[in-house]
């Protein structure tokens, strides 16, 4: 007895952190296949810590607790390390050859920067039911709480049966390790490795563990066992102004302390930027039951001191914030030193490091001369605004903010930025000697010569100054130059970086060939009031007969299709917590009557030596060649760097780019690549356009010296064929209204539609199918006479009898086409 005794200690001893010599009972007879998904560094988190990684730590963790707390058989596992290569066929196969008693899947998640939530799958046929044998709906039933508190997603989507989820295209299950395993499963995600948050806390240790615990829970609560109790604290500790996590924070409680991760402990196998990462995780297990005393420490932190009841049926989350012991600074102030404004026009604003007691501030600002000054206060108070109407013209001022200012924690001001707070800030500037009296100037407008312009184009007209929009009404005016009538437009002003645009959507087809005159009236003004004194028109022609589209993306339905930028391995370069995608509901192209557009932010690294931004599209788009023009709308922020599309092709690197096109306007544009006649840029594939294409990605890059941080907005990503069309006077009296035969016929994939129209009217040509269903719609439009070419495609249609129906003026002509594939 002695003996065992020595044994049972040594055991004891010997058993991990967090687990403790009792044992749950009945699993005995009873065993699971553990399979942590994908292999090595397979499904790359946004900062560069991969799915495979976490879910091998959460089954190594998995495993440890079902041997050393349970009475279970045993715990297999598909793999143990990072160097084994298992395929799933691999994998379901080894479950099956060793008559493995239950199968579970972990993994976790990819999609959007914002998207985090938990999900569990278990195996459904196409009928709705459960597989068989069953079990797997009643594990991923129980699992699915715990994991999503657990994991602290708020949002679970759910314990649904994989065909349900996915779609069945046979009868099911859906996922393969369903599919193909003899026993109960299921597969669980927890949270997504894509969200930057949730990236950052699956690189620790403990977090892995934490989420075998809500297994292990789940595993045994199915066992009909009574859960141990648990007496584990954890949460995240952050600063309590800017809300992010705190790298080297200790949480110290019943003789136990864990310090949260840093750049040396753990993040440099990640980031050569020391500041990028943080997650502010802490976990302490094994405490003494009921209410505990904790204190929380960091450098540059005032230490914070709590109490905190352990609970025995769950984790206990307590979240810290830390006040920061660094005294407030002056960020930035405009006028910078010695600039110089308008009195009673431009503001003071002074950029405060934190949040400051207003009272103090303000009492401890003085300038010299002495002025009135009021005083208004944004951003958390972060941010001050000074009335300058009570400024002198031509005079020189000095504005001083004195060290007894104070921030709302009573931290005093530090003037000098060297760390000790109770020194002053001076800064000297100057009022102006006249107000501005210069009207706004024109900087840019389009379409501008030389440029492509469709039969429905975005007319852009930018100034160099906001404008006092009651002037702009009326002053923006299109007309056809042969005939001086009106086009209908949809004006929208856009002030944007102390500039301005007006758009114009033109709301009716303009005629291919014709000219159009923009008028810019005199009376347009800046806020100030000062007006353009004369009147400016520019024109241009439209050369590309096209507007038919089939539209890839016009984001209608969101952004869910797109990776963020960080997702791409051929992003680089980037200040990566400003760079994200959004959906926007303001920013919209009114052509199409958008009412989404899609968003993303930018921040350039200036000390990388490569840029890109891939924004890759996550979806097979519609196929089309190298007679198609490809078409998007870019709102550009004139900051001057360059986009590109990128496309997918048969030849080799399989990929192919336009070339780069600078943004260097503000507001709509629209933006082309002719595949048939516009250069090839250089990326990874040969520069030629080789077989069927699809598109691929919108591309970014940095031009160096120019300002690296911004925002595009884009919208109606599409693409058409141009109609081929000549124009005959003589011809088209003796012809008149005619459809031609298609050429050839029977075809595959493609044919030639030729008709002609007498005199300038609407025309549509239409395509349907044996059962009068509309397949296409080739032309919708006003045109001018001539004779017209129309090429239709069919690659995406089954090989039968079509009709296509051409219709001008009330006129209607008929032709017949087999497509033989």
């Amino acid at each position: 007895m002695k003996f065992s005794g020595i044994v049972f200690a040594l055991l004891l001893l010997l058993l991990p952190e967090g687990l403790n010599a009792q044992q749950v009972t009945g699993l005995s007879g009873w065993n699971i296949c553990l399979d942590p998904g994908h292999s090595g560094v397979e499904n790359m988190g946004i900062y560069n810590y991969s799915e495979a990684e976490k879910n091998l730590g959460v089954g190594l963790n998995l495993r440890q607790m079902l041997l050393t707390l349970t009475d279970i058989d045993t715990v297999y596992m598909t793999r143990t390390d990072s160097i084994q290569n298992v395929s799933l066929s691999q994998r379901t196969d080894y479950a099956n050859s060793i008559g493995a008693a239950w199968f579970h899947s972990i993994h976790s998640d990819a999609g959007s920067a914002s998207a985090n939530s938990t999900l569990l799958l278990w195996g459904q046929y196409s009928n709705g039911l459960e597989k068989v044998p069953n079990g797997g709906k009643r594990m991923s039933d129980l699992m699915i709480d715990p994991l999503t508190r657990g994991m602290r997603t708020n949002t679970a989507r759910g314990s649904i049966g994989d065909c349900s989820f996915y779609g069945c295209t046979s009868s099911g299950p859906y996922l393969w390790v369903n599919r193909n395993t003899n026993m109960p499963s299921e597969l669980s995600e927890a949270g997504f490795h894509t969200n930057p948050t949730q990236n950052q806390r699956n690189m620790n240790a403990e977090w892995k563990r934490l989420e075998a615990w809500t297994f292990f829970w789940s595993i045994i609560k199915y066992h009909n066992a009574a859960r141990p109790a648990v007496r584990k604290i954890t949460g995240i500790i952050k600063d309590a102004e800017s809300g992010l996590p705190i790298n080297g924070a200790k949480f110290t409680i019943d003789g136990k302390s864990y310090t949260t991760d840093t750049y040396q402990s753990l993040f440099y196998r990640f980031t050569s930027d020391s500041t990028l990462l943080r997650n502010g995780f802490y976990f302490i297990e094994n405490l003494t039951p009921g209410t505990l005393s904790y204190t929380v420490t960091a450098p540059g932190y005032e230490p914070f001191n709590g109490q905190a009841a352990i609970s025995d049926t769950f984790f206990t989350f307590v979240d810290v914030n830390l006040v920061s012991t660094i005294p407030p600074v002056l960020v930035n102030h405009t006028p910078i030193v010695n600039d110089s404004i308008y009195p009673g026009t431009d503001i003071i604003q002074l950029k405060f490091s934190r949040p400051m007691n207003k009272a103090s501030v303000e009492s401890n600002i003085t300038l010299n001369p002495q002025a009135n000054l009021t005083y208004a206060w944004t951003d958390n108070d972060r941010l001050l605004r000074i009335n300058t109407s009570g400024l002198a013209y031509s005079t020189g001022y000095s504005l001083t903010i004195q060290g007894g200012a104070t921030d709302i924690y009573n931290h005093p001001f530090d003037g000098d930025k060297n760390g000790v707070g109770g020194d002053p800030y001076t800064f000297n500037f100057r009022t102006k000697v006249v107000l501005d009296t210069f009207a706004p100037v024109i900087t840019s407008s389009s379409p501008a010569p030389g440029e492509k312009v469709l039969i429905k184009p975005v007319i852009n007209v930018s100034f160099d100054e906001p404008l006092l929009t009651s002037s702009i009404s009326g002053k923006f005016v299109v007309t056809k130059k042969t005939d001086n009538s009106t086009v209908n437009v949809f004006g929208k002003y856009y002030p944007f970086n102390k500039k301005s645009v007006v758009n114009l959507f033109v709301r009716d087809n303009l005629i291919y060939g014709e000219t159009y005159k923009v008028l810019v009236k005199a009376g347009v003004s800046d806020v100030l009031g000062n007006a353009i004194p004369s009147d400016y028109s520019f024109e241009f022609t439209v050369n590309k007969n096209l507007n038919t589209f089939t539209t890839i993306d016009n984001f209608e339905a969101g952004i869910g299709d797109w990776w963020v930028p960080q997702q791409s391995g051929q992003t680089t370069g980037i200040v990566t917590d400003s760079v994200n995608i959004y959906s926007n509901g303001i920013f919209l192209n009114h052509l199409t009557n958008s009412t989404k557009s899609f968003e993303m932010s930018y921040g350039w690294d200036t000390l990388a030596t490569e840029w890109m931004i891939r924004e890759y599209y996550n979806k097979n788009s519609a196929a089309f060649d190298n007679t198609y023009i490809l078409e998007t709308f870019v709102f550009g922020d004139g900051n001057g760097h360059k986009f590109r599309f990128a496309i997918n092709d048969n030849g080799p690197g399989g990929h192919e780019v336009s070339e780069w096109k600078t943004v260097d306007w503000i507001g709509w544009k629209s933006v082309m690549w002719d595949l048939a006649n516009d250069p090839v840029g250089t990326w990874i594939g040969n520069g030629v356009l080789e077989g069927s294409l699809t598109f691929d990605s919108y591309q970014f890059t940095y031009t160096p010296g120019k300002q690296f941080f911004g925002r595009y907005y884009i919208d109606d990503l599409r693409f058409g064929k141009e109609i081929s069309t000549s124009v005959d006077d003589e011809v088209m009296t003796a012809k008149g209204f005619y459809l031609s035969q298609n050429f050839p016929n029977p075809f595959n994939p493609e044919t030639v539609i030729r008709f002609g129209i007498p005199s300038e009217g609407e025309v549509s040509l239409k395509v349907f199918n044996a059962t009068g269903e509309l397949v296409r719609s080739l032309i919708n439009g006003q045109m001018r006479a001539g004779e017209y070419e129309v090429k239709f495609n069919a690659v995406n249609l089954n090989s039968g009898v079509y009709f296509y129906v051409v219709e001008n003026e009330g006129r209607k002509l008929t032709g017949k086409m087999i497509l033989l594939k």
